[in-house]
């Protein structure tokens, strides 16, 4: 079935370089736009324009589970610690020995969305 955007959420695993990560995916969904303007307004397309890109701004904010070598609450720790670790197994198993990232390793921890049209 078709849609007019995507909405994923994700993990940003932040390490103490700063510039490196690794994104775990952790959902996605479907959108429809829903604009009832008709057609013929003569500021159609300028509407329409800024209704798509309101739509396709992030709905919700970033929120930090994990800074200062912890989870902020005990309920996160255990909805997402075993998915981390696993996904950590799975990048190392690809990277080269001294790419390879740790649990210590790990400065911050962020869930986020992003929203994107359809190609």
């Amino acid at each position: 079935m078709g849609c007019d955007y995507y909405i994923d959420k994700f993990l940003k695993v932040k390490f103490e370089n700063r510039m490196d990560y690794i994104i775990i995916d952790l959902e996605s969904d479907r959108g429809y736009f829903d604009f009832s303007l008709d057609e013929d307004d003569p500021n159609y397309d300028e509407k329409y324009d800024k209704y798509v890109e309101e739509t396709l701004k992030p709905h919700m904010k970033p929120i930090t589970i994990y800074d200062n070598n912890d989870f902020l609450t005990k309920k996160l720790e255990n909805k997402y610690k075993l998915l981390i670790e696993e996904k950590l197994k799975n990048y190392n198993k690809r990277k080269e020995t001294d790419s390879k990232k740790e649990w210590k390793d790990i400065i911050k921890i962020v869930k986020c969305e992003t929203r994107y049209e359809r190609e």
